[in-house]
């Protein structure tokens, strides 16, 4: 009885969580085209600010309880890490993974996207993934803090120059009509109240559903790796992966894959900026692994777009491959 309430829960909370992606990408549109930002823009840093806020929260409350429950430190930590570490290898795999999904229902074989875009999005990736990384083998503390600095320096050079770049590419065009007009409401008021009820609806749908994802894996038997880095990182990146299918079923690959990246960026910079300050930042076994796979799985993506000078399918079936090899090695240690 109590399984058929926790799996109507989830069911309706990703019910919720679709139909809440389907107003913010609406309603996010909107703003970038009032912005007069690109695509890129509007996808990579927009969109990515209002569905970032999930992957964010899990962290944070993971450390803060400790403080008011007799939930233990390193218990704490371990959710923590696993859920930094987690959300940036489960857009670059899994996400790219419902990205090929889509285009070969849709009977294509490639992104039509500005692979210079693409790059500049792994560059800013790598270095900031790279740096986080290295500095877990340093137990200096002020030195962490220096990294945490850093990595937050580089994300706000990573915003201005997309925006720069975005608006000197920026295009008209065509956008369906805003949900909430229908409504009768002032024009602004509208698209600020419809970004506002999606945003609040999508983080509430998120914490229910993360919860319920929860409760299935403790109740199933699944470690606490599989539930840090593999379960809640699938659960709170369900907005961007939804907001992206949708996109791309419209045909606007820009912001499909902006979204993704942008959101690759954030997590890299801001949430292991969180990660660095918050806990010690040494990483166990599982987690350094799944840090080596995910920077070999931007660098090869990198070497095959560099190559072909687009997104072929080849380029999201290799993500995959990546994405499902660790779920493999996850399972049968």
């Amino acid at each position: 009885m109590y399984f058929l309430i926790h799996f109507t829960i989830a069911l309706i909370s990703l019910i919720v969580i679709v139909l809440s992606c389907i107003l913010f990408t609406n309603a996010i549109e909107y703003l970038g085209n009032k912005l007069k930002l690109g695509h890129n823009a509007t996808g990579s840093i927009l969109a990515v600010l209002g569905t970032g806020l999930p992957e964010t929260i899990i962290p944070l409350v993971a450390i803060f309880e400790v403080c008011f429950s007799d939930l233990k430190i390193q218990t704490a930590q371990d959710i923590a890490l696993g859920a930094v570490l987690g959300s940036p290898f489960m857009l670059s795999t899994f996400a790219m993974f419902l990205l090929l999904i889509v285009l070969l229902i849709k009977k294509r074989n490639y992104l039509n996207v500005d692979y210079k875009f693409i790059l500049r999005q792994y560059r800013y990736f790598l270095l900031a993934y790279c740096i986080a990384i290295l500095f877990s083998f340093n137990n200096i503390i002020n030195f962490k803090y220096f990294a945490s600095l850093a990595l937050i320096f580089i994300y706000g050079i990573y915003v201005y120059r997309t925006i720069i770049k975005s608006r000197d590419v920026c295009v008209e065009c065509e956008i369906d009509e805003l949900y909430f007009y229908k409504f009768k409401l002032n024009r602004n008021f509208a698209l600020i109240f419809q970004l506002i009820i999606s945003l609040v609806v999508l983080v509430l749908a998120s914490h229910y559903f993360v919860d319920e994802i929860r409760y299935f894996s403790y109740s199933l038997g699944f470690s606490p790796a599989i539930l840090t880095l593999l379960i809640a990182p699938f659960a709170t990146e369900l907005p961007e992966c939804i907001n992206s299918i949708i996109w791309l079923k419209q045909d606007k690959d820009d912001l499909a894959i902006a979204n993704i990246l942008g959101a690759i960026v954030f997590q890299t910079t801001i949430l292991c900026a969180i990660g660095m300050i918050l806990t010690p930042w040494i990483l166990n076994r599982i987690l350094f692994i799944n840090a080596i796979l995910t920077i070999i799985c931007a660098f090869v993506f990198v070497l095959l777009v560099l190559k072909n000078k687009k997104i072929l399918l080849f380029n999201l079936l290799f993500c995959a491959i990546i994405y499902f090899s660790y779920l493999i090695y996850i399972l049968i240690k």
